[in-house]
Parts: structure tokens; sequence; C-alpha cells
């Protein structure tokens, strides 16, 4: 028995239902599987020996109380994008240093602080789009509203992505991702990160 983790918010689609059996911490609806709680996915496969050459593998999520995170200045941030405007995106933070929080909490990267070079030139559209997976360093407590964020370092931007076609975009470039099912080319702001990071939960989505 295996298991790969990832992390998502309510709501984030897993899985196809064909693909997966659904755990604790999710649900599903209309043939796929949805994460209900935020935390840490965790993909368990069962013994693939011939009596049991069916089984799916079992998909759940896990919320990680026992050690909780707290933003701080410096500190990795794994976010969801909920809003894009000429100025600024507007992020969830789910998770801090790969620590899922109890309780998501927003944050915002600013025109300037999303590539290291052009910031004035920078369209944000073009870098961020809504329900985007990015992975942010926090350079300010911010006010009240928002832990200011910044993508400008090569390892940073988005992780992880749906096409306008909702399918899967894989990166091309440090800029481009394609649709897995059309091929269309997208614009991000792409994080270099391991590609053993996310292939597990790629199989399945």
């Amino acid at each position: 028995m295996s298991s790969s983790e990832y992390y998502c918010v309510p709501g984030d689609r897993l899985c196809p239902c064909d693909r997966a059996t659904a755990g604790p911490g999710t649900y599903e609806k209309q043939n796929c599987i949805y994460a209900s709680i935020a935390g840490t996915i965790q993909l368990t496969t069962v013994d693939q020996s011939a009596a049991n050459s069916d089984k799916k593998p079992i998909i759940s999520v896990v919320r990680q109380d026992r050690s909780l995170a707290v933003p701080s200045v410096g500190s990795l941030a794994y976010c969801k994008v909920t809003n894009v405007t000429s100025r600024f995106v507007r992020c969830l933070i789910f998770a801090i240093n790969n620590q899922p929080l109890k309780t998501p909490c927003h944050g915002r990267i600013t025109r300037e602080n999303i590539e290291s070079l052009n910031k004035d030139s920078v369209v944000c559209s073009t870098k961020f789009r809504p329900d985007d997976i990015v992975l942010a360093r926090i350079i300010s407590l911010g006010d009240a509203n928002a832990y200011l964020l910044s993508t400008a370092e090569e390892n940073l931007g988005v992780i992880a992505a749906r096409s306008a076609a909702g399918e899967k975009l894989a990166p091309v470039s440090d800029c481009q991702m394609a649709c897995s099912m059309t091929h269309t080319v997208e614009s991000r702001k792409v994080a270099k990160i391991q590609a053993e990071l996310t292939d597990e939960i790629s199989k399945l989505v």
C-alpha cells in the first residue's frame, strides 16, 4: 500500500469517479470526486494482485490539525486565485510551508510583485486566472484584509490550473501552459517545481 500527497480547498475537483473511490473528506457530484474540506489529499493504492486487479485507489482529504501552520513573512503560501484585476490578484491561502491552515486566509499579489523583470508592464490577467493554484511567498503581513504575496522568484507561480475547456493545463515554458485536451496554449506565470510533486495526483485529474 502506498500514498501520495497534494493540497486542496473545499470544492476542488479531485478526479473522475471511475478513477478512484471517494474517501473521508470528499464527496461525489456529477461523476466526479470533490474535496469537502481544506487539507492534504491522500491517494492510497490497494494491492494490485490478480484477485484485486479491479480495485480503484482511494482518494481522501485529511486536515492536519496536529501541526497547524501560522502565516509569517518569508513563508511559502499555497493559494487559490479568487479574483484578478488590472492591479492585483486576490487569493485564498490554504497552506503554509506544506502545512494546511485550519482556516484559509486572504492574500494579495500586486502587479509589481508578480515577476522580477518589467514590473510596470505586467498584465495580471495574462499571469493568473481564477481557480489557479499558486505557490507564493509572504513578503508582508499586509493589512487586516490580506497578506501581501510575491511570485517574483522563478520557482514561484502557478503550480496547477485548468484551461478554458475545463481540462488540466501542463507547463510548456515559464510563461505558458497547454490544455491536455485541446492543446490550446494559455499564458501563465509558471512555477518551476519538481515534477514528482504533482505526478501522482496528475494521473487522476
